[in-house]
C-alpha cells in the first residue's frame, strides 16, 4: 500500500500491473478494449464513487511505467472511509501525455 500523501510537483509513475482494481473490487482506472494499458479520465466523481459512470470526461490511454507530474490532491470520494488505511483511494490530478487526468493513489509511485 502506497502511505505518503504526494505533493504538487512530485514525479510519478504509472502502476497498472494487478492494480486496475482496489483490493475491495472496485474498478480504479478503465479498461483499454483495443488493447495494452488503462483508461484514465479528467474526472472521478468522489461524490457518487464506487459506482457506474464515476469516471467522466476526455479520456487517455496510459501503461504501466508512464512518467506523471503531480498537479494536485483532489481529495477522496465520500464513500470511502476516513484513515490512513484508505489512502489507495486518494485521488490525484496529474498532468500526462500533455493532459489533465485524475487518478487513485494506487495507481501511483512516487520516483525518488
Amino acid at each position: 500500500m502506497n502511505e505518503k500523501k504526494l505533493q504538487r510537483g512530485d514525479l510519478c509513475i504509472i502502476k497498472l500491473d494487478g492494480f486496475t482494481h482496489s483490493d475491495d473490487g472496485f474498478a480504479v482506472v478503465g479498461r483499454n478494449d483495443g488493447g495494452d494499458g488503462s483508461t484514465v479520465f479528467r474526472k472521478i466523481d468522489l461524490s457518487s464513487y464506487p459506482s457506474c459512470g464515476d469516471f467522466k470526461g476526455d479520456s487517455s490511454i496510459v501503461n504501466e511505467g508512464d512518467v506523471a507530474l503531480i498537479m494536485g490532491y483532489i481529495g477522496r470520494p465520500c464513500r470511502i472511509s476516513i484513515g490512513p488505511k484508505w489512502l489507495n483511494y486518494d485521488v490525484y490530478e496529474i498532468l500526462i501525455q500533455g493532459m489533465v487526468r485524475q487518478v487513485f493513489r494506487r495507481n501511483l509511485y512516487e520516483i525518488l
